[in-house]
């Protein structure tokens, strides 16, 4: 039995390994252009200081900086923009041609593109404030939703 759950992990892996699209050299250099041009490091930082922000109000006001403290720790081990940027740019290898990444961070590079990632923070808190209030609008739905949904 092990042996055969074994073996179809093994399929499985294979299977999803040969799914993933081909990258050239020169695509996953484009791509690296891309997270340069369109200043993705500071972004992804920005993101995860707003979803610390996030996180953080729901924790009581007497242990907030104990666990912004620990989650700033587990960020920085884990998933640092160190961590993934390659990832990150083999991700964009595998969806855009190279002459799409390379369009990409031309449009980065432009007024226009330069005002958008210079926006971008501002609209990512804005959003996640927005979705915060939706819910918070209709808690009580989501509660009545959930208590349906795990009636026994």
């Amino acid at each position: 039995m092990k042996f055969k759950l074994l073996m179809a992990c093994l399929l499985f892996c294979i299977a999803a390994k040969a799914q993933t699209p081909a990258v050239t050299p020169a695509q996953l250099k484009a791509a690296e252009d891309v997270l340069v041009a369109s200043q993705s490091e500071t972004q992804f930082k920005s993101g995860i200081t707003v979803m610390l922000k996030q996180a953080s109000a729901s924790v009581p006001e007497d242990k907030r900086t104990k666990f912004i403290e620990v989650m700033n720790t587990f960020v920085t081990k884990y998933v640092s923009w160190a961590t993934i940027k390659d990832q990150m740019a083999s991700l964009y290898a595998q969806q855009f041609t190279e002459k799409e990444l390379k369009d990409l961070a031309a449009f980065y590079r432009s007024p226009l593109g330069a005002k958008f990632v210079q926006k971008q923070p501002v609209l990512m808190e804005k959003s996640a404030d927005l979705g915060r209030q939706a819910v918070q609008m209709h808690q009580a739905d989501l509660q009545q939703m959930m208590t349906e949904a795990f009636k026994e």
